[in-house]
């Protein structure tokens, strides 16, 4: 599901997106400095000053925090730890969730009537990704860190 290529493509719009709204943050505070030093009224100076800081932290968490997140996500799906459940595949619901950040459907596996559960997992598919064709009964091997998918592969059950 996920590739080396994704976690560059990533990256780079990170990048871009921070050098954006630092040099946007920048320009205002160089402006309030100037206008610091040059004894423009001090109102202008304090609003400059409180439009910069105001801008940084509401273009961090709008622009740069979401595609943070995501780059993380990819990062730990690429190199993070995982592990394997086998189960069948109950529902997806249609709704996306924001879980840390990011947007997921969750999902429900069924692996078998444990000692002290049904045996119902919930996991958690990127809702950036196209949706999957599974239909209830399906079994399918997941791969996740965490309870967030990673990679799947139906499995055929010989009877």
């Amino acid at each position: 599901m996920y590739r080396q290529e994704d976690y560059a493509d990533i990256c780079a719009q990170l990048r871009r997106r921070r050098m954006a709204v630092y040099t946007a943050a920048a320009l205002l505070l160089i402006l309030s400095v100037v206008s610091f030093a040059l004894r423009w009224p001090q109102g202008c100076t304090a609003a400059l000053t409180a439009a910069s800081v105001c801008l940084l932290v509401f273009c961090y968490l709008m622009l740069i925090a979401p595609v943070r997140a995501y780059r993380n996500h990819i990062d730990h799906a690429l190199r993070g730890r995982t592990h394997d459940t086998q189960g069948q595949f109950m529902e997806m619901e249609a709704d996306a969730v924001l879980r840390d950040g990011l947007r997921l459907y969750p999902l429900h596996v069924n692996v078998g009537a444990g000692l002290r559960d049904d045996g119902s997992r919930l996991f958690y598919y990127d809702a950036n990704l196209p949706r999957p064709d599974w239909r209830a009964g399906d079994t399918l091997l997941i791969t996740a860190y965490d309870n967030l998918v990673v990679k799947w592969t139906r499995v055929n059950i010989k009877s």
